[in-house]
């Protein structure tokens, strides 16, 4: 009980804080202090607003998105996949499709016209610059085949169109006319295309010497990748240039619509002409990014706006709080900017997450300082703010620091982009903390109490309404939590359950950053692979690499000088070319009877059968084919499956699967790899290769599939890995604060409830990990160990005072309780605005983050203060940064009613404690 004596006042009011010691005048320097604070605070944000805005847009603006690009190069795999991409000169490649896309059809040849008119053969002038050649009317006319018909409205729009793209793509402002004579040929990497191929071209060369294929064995051979079941149907194959990827967006709409006037179809309708392969990947994904930031961003806002201010129904606070947290959205994306790396898919989630966290540091700053105003009923606004701020900092700075922790342990995952992640949103979230620390109190200053009585300061006006939203909920909750509390350990087992069942699914949990899943299964993209899966042939390509040793260069001569090596076929191949041949065969048609490989396409396709007789026909085509094998610049070279180096011939065979609705090709590569290795193994043994020039004779897989698959087994295996990391770093944080080492083991028990429980049930529905959703296991621990810090921290005070463990959990839970709710409603619902975005990563990572919170918040309020109540409790009760003058007189006013009434339901030996206070 108070004293009579005022200043001696032992639970009304802290010493040095009470109305008898803070006089008018120093209330009036405390909040002329803290408005001028929010006043330099207000103008820091208007400035940070300016880059937060510009290079917003430019991060926006760079977005991209390329997986393979995201493993680190010291990777095995990555290494073998960079040889691989270097060797052959590869880039991404599209592939082009539409009804009555033919073999020998006029409208392919005219498209692939068309589209050759935007390759890299441009010219250089002689004084060294590049200029840009416009297409007239009568170049496209040229291109086209004979006797195609087209007007001069239809070639004009077509020059048009080739030109705009040019233009667009071009990184070069000058532009020239036509070369003259006097300028020679020159291979513009500014230009956005490579090369365009046709089902068409390749089907002549095969037809052609020296392969000299009939025409319906080369059909056969290509069928199931370029040319469909039919036997006619077929595409386009264009590889872009780095200008031409970089540019995707742009680009292959212009593409589109080119393709669709050349042929024949509607320009303006996207579904007359089919795009797949990897730039409409990226370019698709690149697309539903943007645009889940622009859509969906304002809405999230106003929606925690709204909510925040339902809450705390105060619009300085409100004001501030969203304020900050919208300029520290835009910050964080500015960050991403100025480091270099460009967005993309995984970094497009980090400004609503940095965005609920502040939300979520202002709520439970601010309901400090609506306790110490009730809690003392005769401080002044600013009083009660420096109340809060002193009562509030460690907490805060406790609690957001195990957030950073989990975030901070994302830079152990070793994909590049959630590295990033890691680190930006452990800046951003520390930001909005410094921020909110010294704008806050001004506005608590603002914000003020309503006053009925000049004389008599009133609870702040968030109560009324917390009165009036919450009051049924909240007053059935607690008739719960006092019957749970009286008998604890039920609830502390039944969670242990519910958390062991759900945790057998973590060993089946999978990951995915495949592409068409990032999207619902009737959008446009996932139509138009149906389609040409459908039509034409499977779109997930593979590759498997063969690699030849060649003698060394230079050899020794019987003086000891260096001397080229004779230029003989023994010398110059330690396997014979034609031995190649037949290896590269076998593992070719053991890959194609793997039944998930739908074709297989090599140089092997591309050599008619070569004769075994010893007369002058078979020894002919053996020279043939030996030199087509060892030129690099015949037909069969120029086709780009087998590269030649000093040091070995690298042979090239390309596989093809189809789209699969499971998330992992990791078994079907296993098997696919341990075939071709089989088949190579066999067919060195036959060929009886020398076993020293065999063990240099080696089968690697690579190519997108294999790359992807990598990176999604790299993703989840760090997850775990940069989790566990978190988790140690948290408990020993934890064991620091409760000066405890099995205290701090205890507090994280509740931590791990919302991550087990939630990944171990996406475990069990066979729901994959994407790259929208694989950094929230970090992220939901360090937001889990908010709410608990701060209910150990009011714990801890009413446990300082001496009372009992019920009655210390319920106090800290009556206390703690509703800005937990807010902030879990607030945070939760404005990232449930995503939950409408039809790109299913962002969709995904909404739906992610209301279930990681809300289990948060179920193990916050239900397993912690069960834990407090138990004679576990006794190890989390020496906190850093508890209260003990704030403990008693919370509970003075509504609180402590309701625990004498309920005094039944408290167990017995804990009465008297209840009745003497």
């Amino acid at each position: 009980m108070a004293s009579d004596n005022p200043t001696e006042s032992s639970q009304d009011a802290p010493s040095g804080l009470g109305s008898a010691r803070f006089d008018d005048a120093e209330s009036r320097r405390i909040a002329q202090r803290y408005r001028r604070r929010l006043t330099i605070g207000v103008v820091l944000l208007v400035i940070l607003a300016v880059p937060a805005v510009i290079h917003t847009k430019s991060a926006m603006d760079g977005l991209v998105n390329r997986p393979p690009n995201w493993l680190p190069d010291d990777l095995p795999e990555k290494v073998v996949f960079n040889r691989f991409m270097t060797r052959f000169d590869l880039a991404d490649l599209l592939m082009v499709s539409w009804e009555g896309a033919d073999l020998q059809s006029p409208q392919l040849d005219a498209a692939a016209a068309m589209v050759d008119l935007l390759s890299v053969e441009g010219v250089a002038t002689a004084d060294g610059t590049v200029p840009i050649r416009l297409v007239t009317n009568d170049d496209v006319a040229v291109a086209l085949p004979d006797g195609y018909p087209v007007d001069e409205a239809k070639l004009t729009a077509i020059a048009e169109r080739i030109n705009e793209i040019l233009v667009e793509t071009r990184t070069v402002s000058e532009l020239s006319p036509p070369p003259t004579d006097e300028t020679g040929p020159y291979h513009d990497p500014n230009y956005p295309i490579i090369w365009v191929r046709s089902g068409e071209d390749t089907v002549r060369r095969m037809m052609a010497s020296p392969a000299n294929f009939p025409r319906g064995a080369a059909q056969r051979r290509l069928e199931g990748s370029i040319v469909g079941p039919d036997g006619e149907q077929t595409c386009l194959l264009i590889a872009l240039t780095d200008i031409g990827a970089t540019h995707r967006r742009s680009l292959l709409p212009q593409l589109r619509s080119l393709v669709a006037e050349t042929v024949g179809k509607d320009p303006d309708d996207p579904t007359e002409i089919v795009m797949v392969g990897g730039p409409i990947d990226g370019a698709t994904v690149d697309d539903a990014s943007v645009r889940s930031v622009e859509f969906f961003a304002p809405p999230s806002a106003i929606v925690a706006a709204l909510m925040c201010f339902l809450c705390l129904r105060s619009l300085p606070l409100t004001a501030t709080i969203v304020s900050i947290a919208v300029v520290c959205e835009g910050l964080v994306l500015a960050i991403v900017y100025y480091t270099g790396t460009p967005m993309n898919a995984v970094l497009i989630v980090l400004p609503p997450l940095v965005f609920v966290l502040t939300i979520s540091s202002g709520i439970h700053l601010s309901n400090y300082y609506f306790d110490a105003a009730e809690e003392f009923a005769d401080l002044t606004p600013a009083l009660a703010a420096k109340r809060a701020l002193r009562a509030g900092m460690v907490p805060c700075l406790l609690a957001v620091g195990t957030t950073v922790v989990g975030l901070g342990s994302l830079t152990l995952v070793r994909l590049h982009p959630i590295r990033v992640f890691g680190f930006v949103a452990s800046i951003g979230v520390s930001m909005s903390l410094l921020l909110l620390l010294w704008c806050l109190p001004g506005a608590m200053v603002m914000a003020g109490f309503r006053n009925d009585d000049p004389k008599r300061p009133k609870r702040p006006p968030r109560f009324v309404a917390a009165k009036w939203l919450t009051h049924w909920l909240a007053e059935k909750y607690k008739d719960f939590v006092r019957a749970r509390l009286a008998r604890p350990w039920p609830m502390i087992f039944g969670f242990a359950l519910i958390t062991l069942g759900a945790g057998q699914g973590l060993t089946q949990l999978e990951s995915s950053v495949s592409v068409p899943r990032m999207f619902l299964p009737d959008s446009f993209i996932r139509t138009q692979y149906d389609w040409f899966e459908e039509n034409i042939g499977a779109t997930v390509s593979g590759d498997l690499l063969v690699t030849f040793p060649k003698p060394p260069a230079v050899v020794a001569s019987g003086d000891g000088e260096q001397v080229d090596a004779p230029e003989s076929p023994e010398a110059v191949d330690l396997v014979d070319p034609l031995d190649q041949l037949r290896i590269v065969q076998a593992v070719h048609k053991a890959a194609i009877d793997e039944p998930r490989i739908s074709s297989v396409l090599s140089a092997a396709s591309f050599i008619p059968p070569v004769s075994r007789s010893r007369g002058l026909a078979g020894s002919a085509s053996r020279t043939v084919a030996r030199s087509l094998i060892r030129d690099p610049d015949s037909s069969l070279g120029s086709l780009g499956f087998i590269s030649h180096s000093d040091d070995d011939y690298l042979w090239r065979l390309s596989f093809r699967l189809p789209q699969k609705v499971e998330a992992d090709y990791g078994s079907d590569l296993s098997r696919i790899d341990a075939t071709a290795n089989a088949a190579l193994a066999d067919a060195l043994a036959s060929l009886e290769v020398d076993p020293a020039v065999a063990a240099k004779i080696d089968v690697d897989l690579t190519g997108q599939v294999a790359i992807i698959q990598k990176a999604q087994e790299v993703m989840l295996r760090d997850l775990f890995r940069s989790f566990l990391a978190a988790f140690g770093v948290v408990a020993v944080v934890m064991v620091l604060l409760l000066k405890s080492v099995q205290g701090g083991l205890i507090a994280m028990i509740p931590n791990l409830f919302p991550t087990v429980t939630i990944f171990g049930l996406m475990g069990l529905i066979r729901s994959p990990l994407d790259i929208g959703s694989v950094m929230t296991a970090s992220v939901a621990l360090g937001i889990a160990v908010d709410d608990t810090v701060h209910l150990l921290s009011r714990f801890g005070s009413r446990r300082a005072r001496g009372l009992s463990l019920p009655r210390s959990a319920l106090g800290a839970l009556d206390q703690c309780g509703i800005a937990m709710l807010e902030t879990t409603m607030i945070c939760g619902l404005s990232l449930m605005v995503y939950w409408f975005s039809d790109f299913v990563p962002t969709s995904h990572f909404a739906v992610l983050m209301f279930s990681l919170l809300s289990a948060a918040l179920f193990g916050d309020v239900f397993l912690l203060p069960a834990m407090m109540a138990s004679p576990l409790g006794n190890y989390l009760s020496r906190t850093v940064g508890s209260d003990p003058e704030a403990s008693l007189t919370h509970e003075s006013a509504e609180s402590t009613d309701n625990l004498i009434h309920s005094v039944h339901e408290v167990p017995w030996q804990d009465r008297e404690t209840i009745t003497k206070s």
